[in-house]
């Protein structure tokens, strides 16, 4: 009746996990991220351009009332219309970030 007992487990001996395998190469996980922000740069500056044009057409009486209307503060509405008063070259530039072939 005597059977062999064969038991098998894996101890670690240092409390730290092993490091997390990188999702994606530095340098591509650094140009994601660049064309991402020239993106939200060129939807802010999209949307400047829209709530400016509602202001001079006279739906919106001022700054102030959109930013009621869109509930946020005056904070948030000039900090998005600060990009109408960028030059339009950087605007320009802006823009072109995110197309391929383009040098940086």
């Amino acid at each position: 009746m005597s059977q062999e007992l064969r038991v098998e487990f894996k101890m670690v001996a240092s409390n730290r996990r092993p490091a997390p395998k990188p999702e994606a190469a530095p340098a591509t996980r650094t140009e994601k991220r660049r064309v991402d922000r020239a993106a939200r740069k060129a939807r802010n500056l999209a949307l400047a351009y829209y709530i400016d044009g509602l202001v001079r057409s006279g739906k919106v009486a001022d700054y102030a009332a959109m930013a009621i209307t869109c509930g946020v503060s005056r904070t948030i509405v000039t900090r998005v219309l600060s990009c109408c008063a960028t030059p339009i070259v950087k605007q320009d530039r802006i823009l072109r970030v995110g197309s391929v072939g383009l040098e940086k």
